[in-house]
């Protein structure tokens, strides 16, 4: 610890001491883990959405979910606003990664009821429920994702992940639908861009 302090007088403190957190946990030891977090990182950086994402991260590798859930509301009270969103989005992939995955759901759902439009959130959203292997899930959200009101490059991007996703499946009726669905909406498009 004494060798981290003196290299953080002439290197950036937070780097060191995370860099040091990413050893001890490597190293399973996760007492002077805790440590480390509760004593210098939380204390002296308490709104760098790095260090509690870093944190949750190491909690959640333990098993150790209810203190990885219990990290969130008091990481929202230290952040800044603007690191809000991207960190709620960073716990949800903890929550599909190392907890229960529906939590997971539910909270990329309650974000994006108040950020639609943010195709960053859908993408990571996405990706997860193709990952957890649920068909039905993945094609519920990409049918949302494709009946929302957003400009045309930004569905340009979910139907063709769709398309994709179909295609990876096999069933060319399927990929036809939402081939269909594309057309549909890019004539819509047309009628109303020509009014």
């Amino acid at each position: 610890m004494s060798v981290c302090r003196e290299a953080s007088t002439t290197n950036d403190h937070k780097t060191v001491f995370l860099k040091l957190a990413s050893v001890l946990h490597s190293s399973h030891k996760f007492t002077e883990l805790d440590d480390i977090f509760k004593t210098v990182l939380l204390k002296k950086h308490k709104h760098s959405r790095k260090v509690w994402c870093q944190y949750g991260d190491s909690l959640g590798s333990q098993s150790r979910l209810d203190d990885m859930r219990d990290l969130l509301p008091r990481a929202l009270k230290s952040l800044p606003k603007h690191k809000h969103v991207r960190t709620i989005s960073y716990f949800a992939q903890l929550e599909y990664k190392y907890g229960d995955p529906n939590r997971g759901s539910t909270m990329f759902e309650n974000v994006l009821t108040t950020y639609p439009a943010r195709l960053d959130l859908w993408s990571v959203y996405i990706d997860r429920t193709i990952a957890m292997k649920d068909i039905s899930q993945a094609r519920n959200v990409f049918e949302r994702a494709i009946g929302l009101k957003l400009p045309l490059k930004k569905m340009k991007f979910f139907y063709k992940r769709y398309i994709d996703y179909e295609t990876s499946l096999g069933g060319s009726g399927k990929v036809e639908y939402v081939k269909n669905k594309a057309r549909d909406y890019l004539q819509q498009e047309k009628g109303e861009g020509s009014c």
